[in-house]
């Protein structure tokens, strides 16, 4: 299990990558992370092969997803915290050649975004919401990997 820390909750106040207010398209393989994010895909026709999702925004402000996800599975992630749970089932979804899934986290699903770039193939793409700024769209490299490495290594481990 990690937990946030200050040096890494600031770091991840930045965005990874470039954001974008709107998406039309996307190549390859998705993830998404984040209700926003996803209802936003969803809507643009956008179905990623895995999207991961609480049901909340800004920690407590409802959001609904009108879409039947073909596959659903559940973990529990406490706010701030990577659970060993959500570690080993996106370990495990990061084997399945499938799209069209969910995680829903019971708790809080932001953090996700480190463990699913950790475990996921080269070149798939990451999006995740920025707040109050749009989505930001990764491509996961070798490099980025290795920043996500360091991340971890800096949160506390349990």
């Amino acid at each position: 299990m990690y937990i946030l820390t200050d040096k890494v909750a600031t770091e991840l106040k930045k965005p990874f990558g470039k954001v974008y207010k709107e998406l039309n398209s996307i190549e390859g393989k998705v993830i998404s992370i984040g209700d926003v994010t996803t209802k936003h895909l969803l809507s643009n026709g956008i179905v990623p092969d895995l999207s991961i999702l609480d049901f909340k925004t800004k920690r407590n402000v409802p959001v609904e997803i009108p879409h039947k996800f073909k596959t659903v599975f559940e973990v529990y992630n406490p706010p701030g915290y990577i659970s060993d749970e959500a570690i080993e089932r996106i370990k495990y979804l990061s084997t399945i050649d499938d799209r069209d899934m969910a995680l829903i986290v019971k708790g809080e699903e932001d953090l996700l975004t480190l463990p699913v770039i950790k475990y996921f193939p080269e070149d798939t793409s990451v999006i995740y919401g920025q707040p109050d700024e749009g989505m930001v769209v990764l491509k996961i490299t070798k490099e980025l990997k290795q920043k996500i490495e360091k991340l971890l290594k800096d949160m506390e481990e349990r």
